[in-house]
């Protein structure tokens, strides 16, 4: 069994960044003896479900978060090119109610504090930190820009202010990808031990611990050019252009020997990565299907009786003369979709149809699944006559 988990994590759907194949990573992960994983895209939860089953089912412990981007002005400042990226920040749920609260947090970031990239802000965070393990992310945080930055006063009120937040459930982050390559190696490798020359510091002087990870983004290092090739995609760069976006190529998922030889001189950063994930709850993503509210006149026992009587007054406006063959067809429908449990779905699209009308929004014809339905022509759902 493996003593190391991998806390920082792009799969395929860190869209044109990310190139980790869930079910390869699960394979992996499985042969490895890695006892959980997490996945981390850049500021979505779009690939949770499809890895918390794949884990599950590879006896992999899953554990659910995302590289946040935190706006540095707050998402209700005035935005500027400052704002452009945010820091970076890592987020992982320790149990279900931390998983609600990334999945506020990343909807918010989208729908309130999207300015290029989708952000949130420290606020969200102090509304929304129960059941989340924090980390200080790669070199792009806002910790260790500030110690790149040659401010480590600031670095240390930050980080005092994060764990203020999360508490003991927030780490300071470190990574090391030496590549041998002198322009890699005196750029991102010196600035990489920079920072962790400071966190020794900054984790003797706070009592915050160090966290060890490796920034994955793709599975094998052989899988490295074809990733470089996905960047310039993302970027629109042309290969051989000098002044692109370059990752160090050692952005692979790496086996516990060699993340322990990387940091042999901090094992302890290697090992906290598995009292993180011990953190870290079993729970289950599957619930009913959650139905938006739709309120029926009070004349009305249930939906099924209001949308019998919706189909029969359409079906006279329809058709006028309701024939015994269009009444058996009307109550068989009917039937039907009560016996599926469907009865709010047809009033609910009912409505919104109706309301698009009203407004002057072009619909269509019908709706693929329904089309030759007696019950959604009646309904307005469809105008393509079913008995014609």
């Amino acid at each position: 069994m493996s003593n190391f988990v991998h806390l920082h994590l792009h799969t395929q759907y860190s869209i044109l960044d990310g190139a980790s194949k869930i079910s390869e990573l699960m394979e992996i992960a499985s042969e490895r003896g890695m006892p959980a994983v997490a996945i981390t895209d850049h500021g979505n939860m779009f690939g949770v479900k499809e890895f918390h089953n794949a884990a599950k089912k590879a006896g992999i412990k899953p554990i659910i978060g995302v590289e946040a981007y935190v706006a540095r002005r707050g998402m209700t400042e005035n935005t500027s090119k400052d704002d452009r990226s945010g820091d970076h920040f890592i987020l992982l749920a320790k149990n279900y109610t931390g998983y609600m609260n990334l999945v506020k947090l990343v909807s918010l970031s989208w729908t309130k504090g999207f300015y290029y990239k989708p952000r949130i802000d420290k606020d969200l965070l102090k509304k929304y930190n129960e059941g989340i393990i924090a980390t200080s992310a790669c070199i792009a945080g806002e910790i260790p820009t500030a110690i790149l930055n040659n401010n480590f006063d600031t670095a240390e009120e930050v980080a005092l202010e994060y764990r203020e937040i999360f508490g003991d459930d927030f780490y300071l982050e470190i990574q090391r990808h030496k590549t041998g390559d002198p322009v890699f190696d005196n750029d991102t490798f010196a600035k990489q031990n920079t920072v962790i020359e400071a966190y020794r510091e900054l984790s003797a002087k706070t009592g915050i611990r160090v966290v060890a990870s490796n920034d994955v983004h793709f599975l094998k290092a052989e899988d490295a050019e074809a990733h470089d090739r996905l960047i310039c995609l993302n970027t629109g760069k042309e290969l051989d252009d000098p002044d692109r976006l370059r990752y160090t190529k050692q952005e692979y998922f790496k086996t516990e020997e060699e993340m322990r030889e990387i940091f042999s001189d901090y094992p302890e950063a290697v090992d906290n990565t598995m009292a993180v994930a011990d953190k870290v709850e079993n729970y289950e993503l599957n619930h009913e299907p959650i139905m938006p509210e739709f309120p029926i006149p009070d004349e009305f026992t249930d939906k099924d009786e209001y949308l019998r009587h919706q189909a029969y007054k359409g079906a006279k406006e329809r058709w006028g003369e309701i024939s015994k063959e269009l009444e058996e067809r009307l109550n068989f429908e009917l039937d039907t979709i009560k016996k599926m449990g469907y009865p709010g779905y047809f009033l609910i699209v009912q409505d919104f149809l109706r309301a698009a009308r009203q407004m002057g929004v072009s619909v269509g014809p019908g709706r693929g699944s329904a089309a030759g339905s007696a019950v959604a022509y009646s309904l307005r759902i469809t105008d393509i006559d079913p008995i014609k």
